[in-house]
């Protein structure tokens, strides 16, 4: 599974690219997919931490309850 952290790298590669580029159509291109990398990362982000809520969440009833 492709990490938060990679899909930024691939962003900072875009820009890279963008800075480099001669073309305004590319530099152009180069920008919209480095947005979309960035995107990417924070979907992914935001699922790493709903996931990481809901097994707190859910754990924390059966713990209690075996205690009663």
């Amino acid at each position: 599974m492709t990490s938060a952290a990679q899909y930024r790298q691939y962003a900072e590669e875009c820009m890279e690219a963008m800075r480099a580029a001669l073309i305004p159509e590319v530099r152009a291109a180069l920008f919209v997919a480095a947005q979309r990398w960035i995107a990417l990362a924070e979907q992914l982000e935001e699922a790493e931490d709903a996931s990481a809520y809901d097994r707190r969440t859910q754990s924390t009833p059966a713990r209690a309850s075996a205690r009663n």
